[in-house]
């Protein structure tokens, strides 16, 4: 009696081979462009504590001079909850600035969604125009300039994710292009800097948003994080995915996102191609000292610091220098 042996069937998945050879030409750019990435700190750096969702929790915070909260301050979002939570920010003193964005828990925040389910106000009468907001800064698509000694810096913060469930501050995914056009609207682009700090509650796609199986970062996020190239970008939303990387916002970088979000096809592997030929061109024009100025990295971190199923405390808080 023989058996007949079945070889392994190989399933690949449309557009696999354009995302592995763009995830190559990345890599091959990134290992050129590395030692200049990052611009070092100055002589009297800023320090930024970065914090989100913490859901009610109380992390120990470390000094600084700003501390962001990229929102989730509460769990289900109501006065007492959201009002406690503002007083602990209020309390830490040690820091010059406390800025703080809403979360898709906060739900006292939003008005809109509270109108369509007044059952989220858990039967409390208070409104967000009772909270006492202490020393806090509250961004809700909007800026603000800290103005320290020696310079000052400019934070937009927004509370915005695509629709996941039935919660406060969100978007359908495929409106994810005019929303955040519209938002960043007010950022003149002939302005500089535009903008040096940008503060999301939800990642952007392809940076720090790996849920189970799939990015669930936005895409049209990431897009316009790519024009204003910020020097640090602060989220949470996504637990699982706490962390936090360098990564120079360049046509290479922008190329290979697309071609990873499914929107670049061969034409844009090909002039991924010729961007990493001339990345090269400049590393090698750099070590012979006549290349011209590396562009500064962007810092991105997903600061949730609760995870699990409980939202438990397990996550420190990330320190950025600027």
């Amino acid at each position: 009696m023989t058996s007949t042996m079945h070889p392994l069937t190989i399933i690949q998945l449309r557009g696999s081979r354009k995302r592995r050879l763009a995830h190559t030409l990345r890599n091959m750019h990134m290992h050129a462009a590395k030692p200049k990435a990052v611009s070092p700190p100055p002589d009297n750096p800023i320090r930024v504590v970065c914090i989100s969702d913490t859901h009610n929790t109380r992390p120990v915070l470390p000094p600084g001079d700003v501390l962001i909260h990229a929102g989730d301050l509460a769990e289900k979002g109501s006065f007492d909850e959201v009002q406690a939570g503002l007083q602990w920010l209020s309390d830490q003193s040690q820091y010059r600035y406390k800025v703080l964005i809403a979360g898709n828990h906060d739900v006292l925040l939003d008005e809109a969604f509270l109108a369509k389910y007044p059952e989220r106000r858990y039967g409390q009468t208070k409104t967000k125009d009772d909270l006492d907001w202490g020393s806090v800064i509250y961004l809700q698509d909007t800026s603000v300039t800290l103005e320290f000694p020696s310079r000052s810096l400019t934070i937009f913060g927004s509370p915005w994710t695509p629709q996941y469930g039935i919660s406060a501050f969100q978007y359908p995914p495929g409106d994810g292009e005019g929303h955040w056009t519209g938002k960043f609207a007010s950022l003149d682009s002939r302005a500089k800097p535009l903008v040096d700090i940008v503060v999301t509650h939800g990642p952007p796609k392809h940076h720090l948003d790996a849920r189970d199986l799939y990015r669930a970062g936005c895409p049209y996020l990431a897009e316009e994080l790519a024009r204003l190239k910020p020097r640090l970008h602060v989220f949470g939303h996504i637990h699982v995915s706490y962390g936090h990387e360098d990564v120079v916002l360049d046509g290479v970088q922008r190329a290979y996102e697309e071609v990873m979000t499914g929107w670049g096809g061969w034409t844009t592997v090909g002039w991924m191609a010729v961007l990493v030929l001339w990345g090269r061109l400049k590393w090698l024009f750099g070590k012979l000292g006549i290349a011209g100025k590396e562009r500064a990295a962007t810092t991105f971190v997903n600061a949730s610091v609760v995870s699990g199923r409980k939202n438990e405390l397990c996550n420190e808080p990330i320190v950025v220098e600027l």
